[in-house]
């Protein structure tokens, strides 16, 4: 039986020009469907959904090889970050071997 890896990450972006729930969730919108554009993974927003200057946004990497599970986290970690919409204050990263 082969393994299987996971990489479950969150990402909490703060976002200092946002002056509405409205305008957070739309931002935040934005952000859960280009990553799955791009990566074609499983995200979503998750936590604080009420905070109209926070947001967490939750995805899951499946793979074979822990370095290139580990390796496609830190891709959408940047590929966030790239976005320039918010500033990324804290990211939380679990790499399950199943």
């Amino acid at each position: 039986m082969s393994s299987m890896i996971v990489g479950v990450s969150i990402i909490e972006i703060f976002f200092s020009e946002k002056h509405s729930l409205k305008d957070k969730r739309q931002t935040t919108r934005k952000i859960v469907e280009r990553i799955r554009t791009r990566f074609n993974i499983s995200v979503m927003e998750v936590e604080q959904t009420n905070l109209w200057q926070r947001a967490e946004v939750a995805f899951a990497i499946v793979g074979v090889k822990k370095d290139h599970v580990e390796a496609a986290v830190e891709n959408v970690h940047r590929f966030v970050d790239s976005l320039y919409v918010g500033e990324i204050i804290n990211t939380k990263t679990e790499i399950i071997m199943m």
